[in-house]
């Protein structure tokens, strides 16, 4: 495979509000990657936020930032439903929004998560064996 990460770019209106959400749901600062304009947050080894002010984010793109309209929803495995259902109440507490219940397939255990900038985040744990016409 090419790819070895990922890194989503987010625009925020609060940088340091937006921190402090993705660090309650269990992410790190990386200083390095960090100033007044902008904040990385590493998730995992191969996930990584970078989180921009309007003025830092506009500086890569002549497009205008998207405010109400959906263009995406990034998801995020978890390892169980109880580590779902932890980082979902993390994210309420922390000032995010649930916009729907949760979803529960048997195999696939998902709730929604939209942060203070409403980026849509679905949260997941699942077992693709378990899943109906699965391989045995």
């Amino acid at each position: 495979m090419a790819f070895t990460q990922i890194y989503v770019n987010l625009p925020v209106a609060d940088l340091e509000a937006a921190k402090a959400f993705y660090t309650a749901l269990g992410g790190t600062v990386n200083p390095q990657f960090t100033d007044e304009t902008s904040a990385q947050i590493v998730l995992s080894d191969a996930i990584a936020l970078q989180l921009m002010t309007h003025e830092q984010f506009s500086g890569f793109t002549k497009r205008e930032i998207a405010a109400g309209p959906i263009e995406a929803i990034n998801a995020l495995a978890a390892g169980s439903k109880e580590e779902v259902d932890r980082l979902v109440e993390a994210a309420v507490a922390a000032g995010g929004t649930e916009p729907r219940p949760a979803q529960d397939m048997g195999w696939l255990y998902s709730r929604a998560v939209d942060d203070l900038d409403g980026h849509s985040w679905e949260l997941m744990a699942y077992d693709p064996s378990q899943m109906p016409g699965a391989p045995e």
